[in-house]
């Protein structure tokens, strides 16, 4: 008799050390994914709250080089300039070209390349846009632009958030 208690005596060990083993994995997974689903809520909620606008496209006839000014008309403040992608579409000699942009933390900007060229109504965080605050941005296209035709911009933020503008050159 004392044989069998120790024998199902180790068994009820083994069956409870087994489980212990098996809900830490489950725990960690419901871990896992609440931490995950967390980092969505927070990737959506600052999705909805940016918005940008390209208020206005300059250019100096048919130059490559041309700037424009990006407005925060969202609640997210913007700063990672880096992670923004600029693609720009124009016509040259009757060819339409499209390029996207290299980033350049000095203006001015060299051939495919767009730099943050100053910020207009910077008054809360030097750098960073903040609703309402605009900044210009500076670009140079490998090519000539073509007279009359169009210029398009897209810049898109570091959450995917997209504004276009189109000029005629």
């Amino acid at each position: 008799m004392g044989l069998s208690i120790a024998i199902s005596g180790g068994i009820i060990m083994f069956g409870i050390t087994y489980l212990m083993f098996s809900l830490g994995g489950v725990t960690d997974s419901i871990s896992l994914m609440s931490d995950s689903s967390v980092q969505m809520t927070e990737f959506e909620n600052k999705r909805i709250k940016t918005e940008i606008n390209i208020e206005s496209i300059s250019t100096s006839g048919t130059d490559p080089e041309f700037s424009f000014d990006v407005t925060n008309s969202g609640l997210e403040k913007l700063w990672e300039f880096e992670k923004f992608d600029v693609i720009v579409t124009y016509d040259n000699a009757g060819t339409t070209y499209t390029e996207v942009m290299a980033f350049s933390s000095s203006c001015p900007p060299t051939n495919g390349e767009w730099c943050v060229d100053s910020f207009l109504n910077d008054v809360i965080d030097p750098e960073i846009l903040n609703t309402g605050e605009t900044m210009t941005i500076d670009t140079e296209v490998s090519n000539s632009l073509e007279s009359s035709s169009d210029l398009i911009v897209v810049i898109s933020t570091q959450n995917g958030i997209v504004a276009t503008g189109t000029a005629v050159v």
